[in-house]
This record gives structure tokens, sequence and C-alpha cells, in this order.
């Protein structure tokens, strides 16, 4: 009866043993019923991978990494292992390649299938090789925008310091000038005090002003219009009478008859009045004595 007992405990410590051990090796991520093969591949740095990060082909999970030590013949060189638990075959051409998992930077190994043709066995050491990720790439482009934010900051920098010696000069140029712009700024206020006094006179300007266009704009424009194109046509319509001869004052104009009737009086006139200058006492007989000379 007592080896029973000690036979059940037995069994079920045993039992709970497998139970545990096949439980540490799923949290791992490992499963202890398929046949595995091993792997390695020589890295000089190993860029984060740790032990149990999963192994894929084109996103696929087919192992996982089940050791990293290093290798004691060439200091510094980390061999990893990797277990690959599909039935898949692949040329030893194959590159183990560490890359970023997620987006947080978390490392696993991908195999890079090249063409070969000797197929790779449990136990080959094959290629290592490290991808540019993401993480990698923002670090670059992290690094070129430090640059120019460098640049931006030492730009900044001289616009700062140019901006104080600017500062400094004008200080110095007020300093210099505080009686004139003292004498300035008492100008200014008296000019203010002029314009506010003439405030008064300024409104009856701006009102005069305002009037004068209403006043304008009370005038009627199109009956002044009107009355000029009527004077203007009667000025044509004299224009054109005189011009065709028309009554005393075209006769006047385009008769040569008149004019020439005219010229002789005024030639008569000039000829009358050159011969009084000259004989006076033909027309004019003055006698001091009484007597009478007339001839």
């Amino acid at each position: 009866m007592n080896k029973s007992k000690e036979f059940l405990i037995g069994f079920f410590a045993l039992v709970l043993l497998v139970v545990l051990y096949w439980g540490i090796n799923f949290l791992k991520g490992e499963n202890v019923f398929s046949d595995k093969r091993f792997f390695y591949a020589v890295y000089d740095n190993v860029n984060g991978l740790t032990i149990s990060r999963p192994v894929t082909i084109n996103g696929f999970k087919v192992g996982q990494v089940s050791d990293i030590h290093l290798n004691s013949g060439t200091q510094g060189n980390l061999i990893v292992e990797i277990a690959i638990e599909e039935n898949i075959t692949f040329s030893n051409n194959s590159v183990f390649e560490i890359y970023d998992y997620d987006i947080m930077g978390a490392k696993a190994v991908q195999i890079q299938m090249n063409d070969g043709s000797i197929t790779a066995m449990s136990g080959d050491t094959l290629k290592g090789s490290i991808a540019n990720g993401l993480t990698s790439e923002v670090s670059e482009q992290f690094g070129s925008v430090k640059v120019g934010l460098d640049q931006v900051i030492i730009s900044f920098n001289k616009v700062l310091k140019e901006v104080q010696d600017l500062s400094i000069t004008a200080n110095r140029i007020l300093v210099s000038n505080e009686a004139r712009v003292s004498s300035s700024v008492q100008s200014i206020e008296s000019i203010s005090k002029v314009i506010e006094s003439q405030t008064k006179n300024i409104n009856n300007s701006i009102n005069n002003i305002s009037q004068f266009s209403n006043d304008l704009n009370s005038i009627d424009l199109i009956q002044l219009s009107n009355q000029m194109i009527s004077i203007s046509n009667n000025l044509d319509s004299l224009i054109i009478s005189i011009n065709q001869g028309e009554g005393s004052f075209s006769k006047l104009l385009n008769q040569d008859i008149i004019h020439e009737d005219l010229s002789k009086t005024i030639k008569n006139i000039d000829h009358l009045i050159s011969d009084i200058q000259e004989n006076p006492q033909r027309y004019v007989n003055i006698s001091l004595w009484g007597n009478d000379n007339k001839k």
C-alpha cells in the first residue's frame, strides 16, 4: 500500500516536471514536440537581438533564436544559434538578417532565401547581416535634422547678436541726441496745440467745401448743357449766314465796292488833313486890322 502511494506521488511529480518544462518552453515560444534543426550565423554586433526572438520567412514565423554566445576563437564575434521548427528547405547561400520586428525597435531574424545548388543542413553556419531598420533610418533622419537645427540655431544666434548691437547703437544715438529728441517732441506738441486751436476753422472749411459740393450737385447740368448746345447752334447758323452773304453785316464784309469806297474816303481825309497842315491860310482867314483880304 505504501509503495503504491509512493509510485503515484512519483508519477505526479514527473508529470508536473514535464508540464513545467513544456510550459517554460511554450512561454519561450518553443515547440518541444516538433523536430528542430539548428543553424548558426556569426555577427560582429547583434544590435540588441535576444534569445527567443522569432525567425521569419516573408513575415511568417518558422523558428526562433535559441542561443547567443561569444566566439571563443575570435574576440568580439557573436555566434547566434537559430532553431528552425518548420519543415522548410533553403540553400546554404541564404542569409540570416537581423531586422526591426516592430515599431518599438525589437529585433528578429529573417531568412533571405537565395538560390543555390546545396541545401543547408542542420549544424551549418550561414552568412549573417543586419538590415537598416526603422530605428536606424530615424536616427539618420534625426541626424540630418539635427545638423539643420544646428545651422538654424547658429543663424539665430547671429541675428540676436546683430539685434543686440543695433539696440546698443540705438541707445547710444538716443543718449547723444536726447536734447534734440526732447526739442522735437516739444515742437510736435506745439504743432498739436495749434491744430487743436484751429479745429473750429478746419471744421468750417470742411463744411464750406461740403456746401460747395452740394451746390455743384444742385446745378442742373443737363439744362446747362442744352443751353450751351443751343448757343453753339445759333453761332453756327450766324456764321453760315455771314458766309452765304445774307444780311447787312455780311454784305459789309463780303462786297468789295464798300471796301473801296471806304478806302477812298480815308485817303481823301488824309489829303485834306495834310493840305490843312501845309496851307492853313486857305481854310482859316484871320485879320488883325479888320481888313478883308479874301481872295
